[in-house]
């Protein structure tokens, strides 16, 4: 018999667990692998960007209006100096670097999920590998959790088993089939954080090409609803990095609502992009002196039929064209590569379900969600983690006191 069952040991599992236990309950956490933390240890490709530079006010709007006001304490509770704190604790250094991003200055995913591990181990938490969740219901005042070998009852259970997302570790979206069958509206998940797909041979073969400062955009018809300056990656199937893989949920959740265009000079304005017709050289060089790549220069005064042109000789239709490809080149994007290759979910526990203060669901008393299965998600940058643990430490800090 427990007091506290936590489901999955990951990110938001391990900090919920930790804190339950520190607040004195008995707690037994259930990982349905052979290790914990397999997430963990693939993020940020194996060096786990663990947190961000920025504080809760500056984070807030990222997550939407409706995410940002639900995660509001969350974000309070556990700002980013905490979660550094716990890992310096334990000994793992963290380094603050370009892109508002914070890592573990050892580059090691494993030192992060290590730090993670001891310290809930070292609260007295009773951590079972190999145990995959079979079913959870309520017993009068308190819940059974069964797994493959046995039965755990507890008051409480808190549901850290992760979205969708990486299905290869594990996570294949049962927390939304146990809420969905307790009668909670779940928002449809969807893949977020996933490269996009384009059905534009042009695009791909750029593959290899990297713009480390391009503003994406997301328009309806000629309005832009959506712009990130984040760097911007192109592949053998589409495109990636942050700031492509930003806009996949808005993508997911409204298909065929929006077009992708990339502003390979956000700097500048307009007037100054057209100003690269005026004086000597070469189209190609004027057109270069904005950083774009030589292979993506080529590429695109090819694509307008403007390759090998000295400038003077530019129509003004064309001027126009290139001016607007310099600006806002739409991408033709047919959709995400989907939850195997994206780094969480989007969608899940309708946040009406749940009190923001301790994550508890409101109509079943005892029993928490955190992390990707609540409806919420942000931008790459290591906000995911904030979210798993913000929304952690409240519900095991909750669980205890019920």
């Amino acid at each position: 018999m427990a007091d506290v069952v936590v489901v999955g040991a990951g990110a938001a599992g391990l900090v919920a667990a930790a804190e339950a236990a520190r607040g004195g309950a008995r707690v037994v956490l259930l990982e349905k692998n052979q290790k914990p933390g397999l997430k963990v240890l693939i993020s940020g490709g194996g060096h786990c960007n663990v947190a961000t530079t920025l504080g809760p006010r500056e984070a807030e709007p990222l997550f939407g209006q409706r995410g940002g006001r639900f995660l509001r304490r969350a974000l309070h509770a556990t700002p980013p100096q905490v979660i550094r704190g716990w890992l310096e604790e334990r000994g793992v250094a963290t380094v603050e670097a370009e892109g508002d991003k914070v890592w573990p200055k050892s580059m090691r995913a494993g030192d992060v999920l290590n730090a993670l591990v001891g310290r809930a181990v070292d609260a007295g938490v009773e951590l079972t590998t190999c145990a995959p969740v079979t079913g959870i219901w309520s017993a009068g005042d308190r819940w059974r959790v069964s797994t493959d070998a046995t039965e755990v009852s507890a008051a409480a259970v808190i549901l850290a088993c992760g979205g969708s997302s990486y299905p290869k570790t594990g996570t294949v979206g049962e927390g939304f089939a146990w809420l969905r069958a307790l009668g909670l509206e779940i928002i449809a998940p969807v893949p977020a954080l996933a490269p996009l797909r384009s059905p534009a041979a042009w695009v791909r073969d750029l593959a290899g090409v990297t713009l480390p400062d391009a503003e994406i955009q997301l328009r309806v018809g000629e309005r832009i609803v959506y712009r990130r300056r984040r760097p911007v990656l192109f592949t053998h199937r589409g495109i990636s990095g942050p700031g492509p893989m930003d806009c996949a949920s808005r993508l997911e959740k409204h298909p065929g609502r929006f077009s992708v265009h990339v502003s390979f000079c956000p700097d500048a304005s307009e007037g100054e992009v057209a100003a690269l017709f005026a004086g000597g050289g070469t189209l190609s060089e004027r057109v270069r002196d904005f950083g774009l790549p030589r292979r993506l220069t080529a590429g695109l005064l090819e694509r307008l039929g403007l390759a090998n042109m000295p400038p003077a000789q530019v129509s003004a239709d064309a001027r126009r064209d290139l001016v607007a490809a310099l600006t806002g080149l739409e991408i033709p994007i047919s959709g995400t590569e989907g939850f195997a290759r994206a780094e969480v979910t989007a969608g899940g526990v309708a946040l009406h379900e749940v009190d923001a203060k301790t994550m508890c669901l409101r109509r079943f008393p005892g029993l928490y969600v955190t992390g990707e299965l609540l409806d919420v998600d942000g931008p790459i940058g290591g906000f995911s983690f904030w979210v798993a643990f913000a929304t952690g430490v409240l519900a095991g800090r909750a669980s205890a006191v019920s």
